[in-house]
Protein backbone atom coordinates (compact mmCIF):
# COMPACT_ATOMS: atom_id res chain seq x y z
CA UNK A 1 0.00 0.00 0.00
CA UNK A 2 1.51 3.39 -0.95
CA UNK A 3 2.06 5.93 1.79
CA UNK A 4 -0.57 8.65 2.02
CA UNK A 5 0.19 12.17 0.90
CA UNK A 6 -1.74 13.51 3.89
CA UNK A 7 -0.52 13.32 7.50
CA UNK A 8 -2.00 10.42 9.43
CA UNK A 9 -4.80 11.37 11.82
CA UNK A 10 -5.46 9.13 14.79
CA UNK A 11 -9.10 8.37 15.57
CA UNK A 12 -9.55 8.29 19.35
CA UNK A 13 -12.65 6.10 18.91
CA UNK A 14 -10.53 3.36 17.29
CA UNK A 15 -9.16 1.06 20.03
CA UNK A 16 -5.88 0.41 18.20
CA UNK A 17 -5.36 4.12 17.57
CA UNK A 18 -6.18 4.95 21.20
CA UNK A 19 -3.70 2.34 22.46
CA UNK A 20 -0.99 3.65 20.13
CA UNK A 21 -1.63 7.25 21.22
CA UNK A 22 -1.37 6.25 24.89
CA UNK A 23 1.91 4.50 24.20
CA UNK A 24 3.26 7.52 22.30
CA UNK A 25 2.46 9.65 25.34
CA UNK A 26 3.92 7.27 27.92
CA UNK A 27 6.78 5.25 26.49
CA UNK A 28 10.31 6.43 27.13
CA UNK A 29 12.09 4.98 24.10
CA UNK A 30 11.21 4.86 20.44
CA UNK A 31 13.26 3.73 17.48
CA UNK A 32 13.97 6.11 14.61
CA UNK A 33 14.84 4.52 11.29
CA UNK A 34 16.49 6.48 8.50
CA UNK A 35 18.25 5.49 5.29
CA UNK A 36 22.03 5.67 5.46
CA UNK A 37 24.17 7.06 2.69
CA UNK A 38 25.10 3.46 1.81
CA UNK A 39 21.39 2.72 1.25
CA UNK A 40 21.07 0.48 4.31
CA UNK A 41 18.57 1.17 7.09
CA UNK A 42 19.93 2.96 10.15
CA UNK A 43 17.89 2.53 13.35
CA UNK A 44 18.63 4.17 16.69
CA UNK A 45 16.80 4.39 20.02
CA UNK A 46 15.68 7.91 20.90
CA UNK A 47 13.90 9.86 23.60
CA UNK A 48 10.85 11.60 22.16
CA UNK A 49 7.66 13.53 22.81
CA UNK A 50 4.38 13.08 20.99
CA UNK A 51 3.15 16.62 20.43
CA UNK A 52 0.53 18.09 18.10
CA UNK A 53 0.44 15.00 15.89
CA UNK A 54 4.21 14.75 15.53
CA UNK A 55 7.10 12.92 17.14
CA UNK A 56 9.65 15.40 18.50
CA UNK A 57 13.25 14.20 18.96
CA UNK A 58 16.29 16.15 20.18
CA UNK A 59 19.61 15.17 18.61
CA UNK A 60 23.25 16.08 18.61
CA UNK A 61 23.95 17.82 15.30
CA UNK A 62 26.69 15.55 13.94
CA UNK A 63 24.79 12.25 14.11
CA UNK A 64 24.08 9.83 11.30
CA UNK A 65 20.32 10.26 11.78
CA UNK A 66 20.55 14.02 11.20
CA UNK A 67 22.81 13.56 8.18
CA UNK A 68 20.49 10.88 6.80
CA UNK A 69 17.38 13.05 7.23
CA UNK A 70 19.07 15.95 5.45
CA UNK A 71 19.58 13.60 2.48
CA UNK A 72 16.23 11.74 2.62
CA UNK A 73 13.39 12.83 4.88
CA UNK A 74 11.54 9.48 4.74
CA UNK A 75 11.67 7.75 8.12
CA UNK A 76 10.03 5.15 10.30
CA UNK A 77 9.45 5.56 13.99
CA UNK A 78 8.42 2.58 16.05
CA UNK A 79 7.83 1.59 19.63
CA UNK A 80 8.94 -1.56 21.38
CA UNK A 81 6.57 -4.53 21.20
CA UNK A 82 4.94 -3.89 24.58
CA UNK A 83 4.88 -6.21 27.57
CA UNK A 84 3.82 -9.22 25.53
CA UNK A 85 5.84 -8.36 22.42
CA UNK A 86 2.63 -8.24 20.37
CA UNK A 87 1.75 -4.53 20.54
CA UNK A 88 3.32 -3.37 17.31
CA UNK A 89 3.24 0.32 16.37
CA UNK A 90 5.21 1.65 13.41
CA UNK A 91 4.77 5.14 12.01
CA UNK A 92 5.97 5.80 8.48
CA UNK A 93 6.50 9.45 7.76
CA UNK A 94 8.73 12.36 6.97
CA UNK A 95 11.16 14.15 9.24
CA UNK A 96 11.99 17.83 9.16
CA UNK A 97 14.83 19.57 10.92
CA UNK A 98 13.45 22.53 12.84
CA UNK A 99 15.03 25.89 12.04
CA UNK A 100 14.93 26.56 15.80
CA UNK A 101 17.38 24.84 18.12
CA UNK A 102 16.28 22.86 21.17
CA UNK A 103 16.74 25.79 23.58
CA UNK A 104 14.06 27.74 21.68
CA UNK A 105 11.65 24.82 22.07
CA UNK A 106 12.00 24.61 25.85
CA UNK A 107 9.41 27.32 26.55
CA UNK A 108 6.78 25.22 24.80
CA UNK A 109 7.80 21.66 25.70
CA UNK A 110 10.50 21.88 28.37
CA UNK A 111 8.22 21.16 31.31
CA UNK A 112 6.64 18.15 29.59
CA UNK A 113 10.01 16.83 28.40
CA UNK A 114 11.60 17.37 31.81
CA UNK A 115 8.76 15.52 33.52
CA UNK A 116 8.90 12.58 31.11
CA UNK A 117 12.68 12.20 31.28
CA UNK A 118 13.45 13.41 34.83
CA UNK A 119 14.88 10.01 35.81
CA UNK A 120 16.92 9.69 32.63
CA UNK A 121 18.34 13.19 32.91
CA UNK A 122 19.21 12.58 36.55
CA UNK A 123 20.96 9.33 35.62
CA UNK A 124 23.02 11.23 33.05
CA UNK A 125 23.73 14.03 35.57
CA UNK A 126 22.24 16.52 33.13
CA UNK A 127 19.79 19.35 33.54
CA UNK A 128 17.27 20.15 30.83
CA UNK A 129 19.45 23.16 29.91
CA UNK A 130 22.48 20.85 29.60
CA UNK A 131 20.45 18.57 27.35
CA UNK A 132 19.38 21.49 25.15
CA UNK A 133 22.97 22.73 24.87
CA UNK A 134 24.24 19.33 23.71
CA UNK A 135 21.25 18.04 21.69
CA UNK A 136 20.66 21.21 19.71
CA UNK A 137 18.85 19.78 16.68
CA UNK A 138 15.09 19.26 16.83
CA UNK A 139 13.61 16.61 14.54
CA UNK A 140 9.90 16.87 13.79
CA UNK A 141 8.48 13.61 12.47
CA UNK A 142 5.09 13.78 10.81
CA UNK A 143 3.45 10.36 10.40
CA UNK A 144 1.71 9.52 7.14
CA UNK A 145 0.90 5.88 7.86
CA UNK A 146 0.37 3.72 10.94
CA UNK A 147 1.19 0.03 10.85
CA UNK A 148 -0.06 -1.54 14.06
CA UNK A 149 -1.69 -4.56 15.63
Amino acid sequence: MPISEEPFVFQASDALHARTLARLEDEQIGWLGTTGRDGFPHAVPVWFLWRDGRVIVFSEPATAKVRNIRADDRVVFHLEGGEDGEQIAVLRGRAAISPEETAAWLDAIGEEYGRKYAGGLEGLHMSLADMAARYTVVLEITPYQLIAW
